[in-house]
Formats: structure tokens, sequence, C-alpha cells
């Protein structure tokens, strides 16, 4: 069976945790943020990086554990069992590609037509298959494309921000407020705020694929959120020296009217550029990312085989990219008819952002309990402080799902949604199981796990005896 290429360094896993994070639908939260909240916005948006550090450090040290393409799915077999495995990827990452892959395409088209007038529908499928045979062509079609487009994104954001703080435009600015809200709403914008980080673990399926993984993935995850984190601040701050909060709240395209309150009309032209090029972004990452998962799944018997399939020539996962890229093209079909605005965004959010902070709370539960299983299991990279972080990030995770909106009635519709879904995925999972005579909730051991990874993954550089230390596992925990 062909193994995946192990060939990309820290400048593709970087590109990779930060391709979501510079997505048409994070500028929307980013815009949407400093419009509601005004400058005070940066507050939910450094708490909510706090949490994602919490968060990445946890997957830094679950993927320098078991550095495997199934991701939060492998990480959780060896610690609370199969079920829980299938509805953390797929509660977590699928409904996440379904509810924002296909809005990150019709922002595209939209944004095109507005330029040129071209269909914004045939662009978007346009846009997607061009994704898809990228993809399929290979990984290193991946890095190539993905780093410039997040470095160009992200400078031209800094640029923007830093001319919009230092008054280096030829616009008027304006006196906006600091707190463009309550205090009490400014709490409440949390899910907002953690939609600027989305996706930074996306780094982590590319485990197979990426040099050194137990070093550069966690580096990628840390560093990029904190950049991120720097870049929006600057643009947010920016803006709201110039533009009229109310109008970029209300806005569908937020990030657009501030870049244009900026610079003008040729501020407008650029972000809206720069929304076509943050839905290729999120497209790209997102083909790159999912089907990797769903390999990893598949390769642990919790999917159908078919979804282990790896071209040959190109040796990517080309099943997997095929699913991913049918739920993008369906929630792409379904936001085209129904013509959303803001509203649809956000509740597609919300309902994204609820079942993948239940798959963050499953990571960092995992930590916890590998730790307690297998204490001398290798682990190159340590939480550190341990389990302090893992405590507060689970219940800034579980406060984040209570408060996801502000308003009580939209948040019984968007836990419905997400909790119909759940079930759903956990019905799959225990009819699948049953059919492979695999039980629900008792845990893999460790050192099949890692065994399996080592095996089917190409090797890494061997000055760093990686392969003979991922295999070790504590005589206590194996016995187990």
């Amino acid at each position: 069976m062909p193994k995946l290429k192990r060939s990309l360094g820290f400048g593709a896993a970087y590109a990779a945790s930060t391709g979501l994070v510079v997505s048409g639908t994070a500028m929307v939260s980013l815009g949407n943020g400093f419009g509601t909240g005004g400058v005070a916005f940066a507050i939910p948006a450094l708490v909510g990086l706090v949490i994602i550090v919490m968060v990445a450090i946890s997957y830094g040290e679950l993927a320098s554990m078991m550095p495997g393409g199934g991701m939060v799915g492998e990480y959780t077999m060896p610690a609370m069992g199969r079920l829980m495995a299938i509805v953390a990827v797929l509660g977590g990452y699928l409904v996440l590609v379904s509810a924002d892959g296909g809005t990150q395409l019709m922002v595209a088209g939209d944004s095109f037509e507005s330029l040129t007038n071209f269909p914004a529908a045939l662009f978007s499928v346009i846009l997607l298959l061009v994704l898809l045979v990228l993809n399929l062509s290979g990984v290193d079609i991946f890095a190539r494309i993905q780093i410039p487009v997040v470095i160009g994104m992200m400078g031209i954001l800094a640029v923007m921000g830093l001319a919009g703080v230092l008054g280096f435009t030829g616009e008027t600015p304006v006196d906006n407020p600091t707190l463009n809200t309550s205090w009490g709403s400014l709490a409440s914008m949390g899910s907002v705020a953690i939609w600027l980080y989305i996706g930074m673990e996306f780094v982590a399926p590319l485990a197979e694929e990426i040099k050194k993984p137990w070093k550069n993935i966690p580096l990628a995850m840390i560093v990029g959120v904190c950049s991120i984190f720097a870049v929006d601040m600057l643009f947010g701050w920016g803006a709201t020296h110039f533009a009229d909060l109310d109008e970029m709240a209300s806005s569908s395209i937020p990030h657009v009217v501030g870049a244009a309150a900026i610079f003008g009309p040729v501020g407008g032209l650029i972000m809206t550029l720069v929304t076509i090029f943050a839905s290729f972004s999120t497209g790209n990452s997102y083909l790159a990312a999912i089907p990797r998962m769903l390999y990893g799944m598949a390769n642990e018997g919790l999917l159908p085989r078919w979804f282990a399939r790896v071209s040959r020539r190109s040796r990517v996962p080309w099943a997997g990219m095929l699913v991913t890229a049918a739920c993008m093209g369906v929630v792409l079909l379904y936001s085209s008819l129904v013509q959303g605005g803001i509203d649809l965004i956000l509740n597609l959010v919300s309902i994204a952002c609820t079942t993948w902070l239940l798959s963050y709370i499953i990571a960092q539960l995992d930590v916890i309990i590998l730790r307690r299983k297998y204490p001398k299991a290798r682990r190159p990279f340590k939480t550190p402080l341990f389990p302090l972080p893992q405590i507060l990030g689970i219940l800034s995770c579980i406060y984040l799902i209570v408060f996801i909106v502000p308003d009580m009635e939209q948040r019984l519709v968007i836990w419905g949604v997400a909790g119909v879904i759940v079930a759903a995925i956990v019905v799959f999972g225990v009819v699948w199981l049953r059919h492979q005579k695999l039980p629900l909730f008792k845990p893999s051991e460790l050192e099949y796990t890692q065994e399996n990874i080592v095996r089917r993954s190409e090797g890494v550089d061997p000055d760093e005896h990686f392969d003979s230390g991922l295999t070790h596992v504590a005589q206590e925990g194996t016995e187990k």
C-alpha cells in the first residue's frame, strides 16, 4: 500500500495551521467583533488566544505521541475508545467542513461577481474543482500554494491595520467609542472571538507528511495563533479609527467595510481580492486536512477501508478528498439557494463552533487520561504545568458552548441542531462498530496505535531515533 510522502517543513506546517485562521468567515468574525464591540473586542480576542493556546499545547502533546493522520480520532482510541473517536472527528471536523466550507466558496463567488459580474455560483464551483485537482496532484502542491497565500494575506491585513493606526491614509478619521456595547454583551462574544483561531490544529492531520512532527506541529500552532492575534488586532484597531462601527456590525462583509474606510475604494477592492484568496486558502486547508483524518480513521477500522485509499502516483488520500469536496459542494448549493447574508454565516459558524468545541474538550480529556494510564510513555513534547492547561481549557470550552450566542432563543436552536448532528453521528458509530464487531468504549492499547502509525508512515530523520522511541510505552501501561 502506498504511503503518504514526508516532505513538509515548518513553513508548510505554519501555513496549514493558519490556513483556516485567515479564512473568509474568520475575517467576517473579526470585522463583526470590532464593529459590535469597538476596540474593546480585543479583550475577548485575547481571552480566546489564551484558551486556544491551552488547546494547542494539548494537541501538540498528543501529536508528538501519535503523529498520525487520524489526529483526534487516533488520540481518543487509547483514551476513551472507538465510539468517542468517531464522535470527535466526525462531530468536530466533518461538521466544520460542511458548515463552513461551502459558505467560504459562496463568499468567494459573491466577491468575484462584484468585481467582474461573472456568476457567483459558477465561480464557486470552478474554485472547488480547481482546489480538488490541486490537492489530488500531491501534498507538495499544497505547500507551494498555501505558504505564499497565507503570508500574503497576513501581510496585507497588517499593512492596512498599521496604516489605519498611524493615520497614513487619505481618509478622514472618526471618533468611535472604545466600547461600542455593554460589558455584558462583550463578555458573551466568546464564540466570535474563538472563531478568529479556527482550525489552528489542522496541521496535526499532516503529521505523516511533516518532517520532525513532534517539533514542527506544536511550534506551528503556537506561533500561528500568536501571529494571527497580532495581525487581527492591528487591522481591527486601524479599522475602528475610520469605519462606522454600526455599519461594520450589520454588514455580511465587515472586513471589506473596514478596509474601504481606511483606504477608500482601493482598500475595499484589495480586501475583496483578499477575501477570494482567503476562501481559496480555507478550501485548500480543508482538502488537505480532513481527508487525512478520514484516512487515519479508516486505517483504525473506524470508517470503511475505502477512505484509506491513497493514490500511487501523488500519494494523497484521494477517496477522502472526494467526500470532503462533496460536503463543501452540498453546503455551497444550499447557501446559494437561500442567498443568506450575515445571519446565515453566523448561524452556521455557531453550529460548527459548538461541535468543534466538543472535539476540543475530548482532545484535552485525552491528554489527562493518557497521562494517567501511560505516565512513562514517550512524549517528545509535553504540556507545561499539567493538568492546569487542560482543566482551564475544558472549562473554557464548556463556557463558550453554554454562551455560544447572546440570545437565549437562538442558543436553543443552535444547541438543538448541533445535538441532532451529534446524535446522528453516535448512531452511525454504534451501527458501524457493531457491524465490524469492535467494542464501543473499550480503549485500544497505546502501543497498537503507535505501531500502526510507524508501520504505515515514511521514516523520519534517522538521527532523531524517533521511530524506535515512538513505540516505547511504559510497561505498566502495556500490561493494562
